[in-house]
């Protein structure tokens, strides 16, 4: 990678900074990706929606190397991400797919999924994940599709309706 070529980054955060730092380099005008999730929090005098992240402690920056330093040099910021002394580099897709889960409607109903058995790999074909690649995880009650975010090494599982997704044929490369 030249020093000025940009890739998204994987950054370690201080526990519950997520937020947090993603607000500050972004005012530094720095592209970061943030995925969060809505979920239901329970106190015992009332119920509150709150947003958090999908992926607890990580933040995705798209930088070059000198801006890596600048977000290295941010309170917030633990360390960039790393496996067997390679700096963790998200694609592109990865990117485009985790944006887009904030678009996915709440609301979505699963329906039983009969032509595509649990296992086989697929692609999604409508709604905001449309071009996300994933495997079948499901039985005839419910249909989940699970996404692999190869530069932190997790996966997503999602429910999602049988029409958003068509079989590849991973053998030939043909849909």
């Amino acid at each position: 990678m030249t020093p000025s070529a940009r890739v998204w980054r994987v950054f370690y955060t201080r526990p519950r900074n997520e937020k947090k730092v993603a607000e500050r380099l972004s005012a530094r005008g720095i592209d970061v990706c943030l995925p969060l999730r809505t979920v239901l929090r329970q106190w015992s005098d009332r119920k509150k929606k709150v947003q958090e992240p999908l992926f607890p402690g990580y933040l995705f920056a798209h930088v070059d190397e000198r801006e890596r330093m600048t977000v290295l040099q941010d309170d917030g910021v633990v360390t960039t991400v790393s496996f067997g002394g390679t700096l963790a580099e998200a694609r592109q897709d990865e990117i485009d797919t985790l944006r887009a889960l904030e678009s996915v409607p709440k609301s979505v109903e699963a329906r039983a999924l009969d032509a595509v058995p649990a296992g086989a790999e697929v692609i999604v074909t409508n709604g905001p994940l449309k071009g996300a690649r994933g495997t079948v995880d499901g039985s005839p009650k419910a249909f989940y599709l699970s996404i692999a975010v190869d530069s932190i090494r997790q996966a997503l599982r999602l429910e999602v309706p049988a029409d958003w997704v068509m079989r590849t044929d991973a053998g030939s490369g043909r849909t």
